[in-house]
C-alpha cells in the first residue's frame, strides 16, 4: 500500500498542533521537562509521525523558536510602518518586542535555550538554517530604521561602529531589559519597583541618545508616541491583552 499523501496545509497544522503541545509541557514543567513522548501522550499522532516531524527534542525546541522569531518579525513589520521619525520607529520596535513577550512569555524565553551548544548540536540543519534566515529579516527590520535615520540626518554614526552593531545593542538591550523585568521573572532588590515599559522607555533612550540619535530624549515626548503606538500598529497586541487581563479580574 502506497503512504497516504499529507497536502501541506494538513501538514502545517499537525506540526502546529505538537508545537502547542510542546508549549503547554514547558509552560508545565520548564524546557529540561520536555520529552518527545510527552508530546505523544497530548497528540492524537503515533510516536512515528511526531519523530517524522521533530528529528529530536533539539529539533523541536528551535522549531518553537523560529515560531516566535517569525511571529516576531511581522510585530518588526508594523513597527517600523508606525508613522513618526526614524527614532520613534526603532522605540516602536522595543515597544511591540515588549507587547510579543507579555502575550508569549514561553516562546520569548526559548531563544536562550535555541541558542545553546545542546540544542543547535543536535536540531536539524534544516531548522538551523531556517533560524538564520529568519534572524536576519529580524535585523533587516533594524537595519531599515537606522538607514532611514541616517538619510535623514537624524542619526550621526560613529566612526568606530557599524550599523550592524548599532542593530545589534539595540536587539541586546531590549531582550535582556525585557527579560530581567518580567512579570513572572522573580525579582529581587531594586527591580521589585521597576516597571517594565518605564524601564524599557529609559533604557531605549539611553542607548539612542548615546548613537546621538534625534530627537534627544528631552526633545520629545515619547510617552505620548508610544500610546500612539499602542492605538495603531499594536492595536491587535494590546486587545489580546486587555483580554487576558479582564479574564485575570
Amino acid at each position: 500500500m502506497s503512504p497516504r499523501y499529507i497536502d501541506d496545509a494538513t501538514r502545517e497544522a499537525r506540526e502546529e498542533e505538537m508545537m502547542q503541545a510542546a508549549l503547554d509541557i514547558i509552560a508545565r514543567d520548564g524546557v529540561s521537562g520536555l520529552t518527545i513522548d510527552k508530546v505523544v501522550a497530548l497528540v492524537p499522532y503515533s510516536k512515528g509521525t511526531v519523530y517524522n516531524t521533530f528529528s529530536c527534542k533539539e529539533d523541536l525546541l528551535t522549531a518553537l523558536c523560529n515560531r516566535s522569531v517569525t511571529h516576531l518579525s511581522d510585530v518588526f513589520f508594523r513597527a517600523v510602518s508606525f508613522e513618526g521619525n526614524s527614532r520613534e520607529k526603532m522605540l516602536a520596535i522595543g515597544i511591540g518586542y515588549m507587547l510579543h513577550s507579555q502575550l508569549n512569555p514561553t516562546e520569548f524565553m526559548l531563544v536562550i535555550s535555541a541558542k545553546t551548544p545542546s540544542v543547535t548540536e543536535k536540531s536539524s540543519q534544516k531548522r538551523q538554517e531556517e533560524h538564520q534566515e529568519l534572524e536576519t529579516q529580524l535585523l533587516g527590520k533594524l537595519l531599515g530604521v537606522i538607514a532611514e535615520g541616517l538619510a535623514t540626518g537624524d542619526l550621526q554614526l560613529a566612526p568606530h561602529l557599524s550599523p550592524g552593531q548599532v542593530a545589534f545593542s539595540l536587539w541586546a538591550m531590549s531582550f535582556g531589559t525585557i527579560a530581567l523585568l518580567q512579570e513572572n521573572v522573580e525579582r529581587c532588590g531594586v527591580r521589585q519597583q521597576m516597571s517594565l515599559e518605564k524601564e524599557l522607555l529609559n533604557h531605549v533612550n539611553l542607548v539612542l541618545d548615546g548613537h546621538q540619535w534625534k530627537p534627544y530624549t528631552p526633545e520629545h515626548d515619547w510617552h505620548a508616541s508610544i500610546q500612539r503606538m499602542k492605538k495603531t500598529v499594536f492595536a491587535k497586541e494590546m486587545a489580546a491583552l486587555e483580554a487576558r487581563w479582564n479574564a485575570l479580574a
